[in-house]
């Protein structure tokens, strides 16, 4: 996997929500998806798969808080721990 700084990480995130949501991606990312979009927990399973392909990541779900992968930050920052893990970090 090619490394990626914490902005390209949240740029390719931004992109990836904007193709699962009819409307606007929140400005702050700190925002819930689920309360600030068109995103149901179909869109979520749909958005994890799409992100986990785009960064050649595998998301362990029995560690992570799923409120953590609700935002555009914390997605963020779960797929810079996972970068950083994978890169040897």
């Amino acid at each position: 996997m090619k490394e990626r700084s914490e902005a390209e990480i949240r740029d390719a995130v931004r992109r990836l929500v904007s193709k699962q949501v009819d409307e606007e991606v929140p400005l702050e990312d700190s925002a819930s998806l689920l309360a600030t979009t068109n995103l149901d927990s179909l869109g979520v399973v749909t958005l994890l798969v799409a992100i986990e392909e785009e960064f050649d990541v595998s998301i362990d779900f029995v560690t992570v808080d799923p409120m953590s992968l609700l935002s555009i930050s914390g997605l963020t920052g779960h797929l810079s721990a996972l970068v950083g893990k994978s890169n040897g970090g």
